[in-house]
């Protein structure tokens, strides 16, 4: 399994800014980058449950990430959240963080067909991993919102040497 460089310092979950019509906001995210890079944080989480993800469509998620890492101008790691209930739009949406150079992404189990057991969660993530596999994937894992109550150390066992980008997991 490779090794990442461990995240350390405060990585903040951004917002997705909008426009009074709901639009996504993109002009907005320079000066809440620069802000991000003052304030002195490690890292932006871009596009999870803060970032109202599952409102979003995949063009815009796609747009928020490009203009996160142009805005971030190398200054602090921008992660990608990746998740969705379909798979196949995960996998895009990490094979576009790695075109797009983000620094690791992320996924949370899907929220309406839910695993069952630790080898579905498994399962699921495998090909969206392997989506982008040059970059770290970590695990977001928010069972409040998505039912996946399962056993964190029996998905750290069952994820050893299936996922070999595996870097972690974003406990929630």
């Amino acid at each position: 399994m490779k090794h990442y460089q461990r995240l350390e310092g405060m990585v903040a979950a951004t917002f997705t800014p909008m426009d009074a019509r709901g639009d996504i906001n993109l002009s907005v995210i320079d000066k809440y980058a620069d802000l991000m890079a003052e304030s002195g944080m490690a890292g932006v989480f871009v596009c999870g449950t803060t970032g109202e993800s599952h409102s979003l469509t995949t063009g815009e998620r796609k747009a928020i990430l490009a203009q996160w890492i142009k805005s971030a101008r190398k200054r602090f790691k921008v992660i990608a959240h990746v998740g969705s209930n379909c798979q196949l739009e995960a996998m895009e949406l990490a094979r576009h963080a790695q075109e797009v150079e983000a620094d690791a992404f992320a996924a949370m189990a899907p929220c309406f067909f839910k695993p069952s057991s630790v080898k579905d969660l498994v399962d699921f993530f495998t090909p969206i991993a392997q989506s982008a596999p040059d970059l770290p994937f970590y695990y977001y894992h928010i069972p409040a919102f998505n039912g996946a109550f399962l056993s964190m150390v029996a998905f750290l066992e069952a994820v050893d040497g299936r996922i070999p980008n595996f870097a972690g997991i974003k406990y929630t």
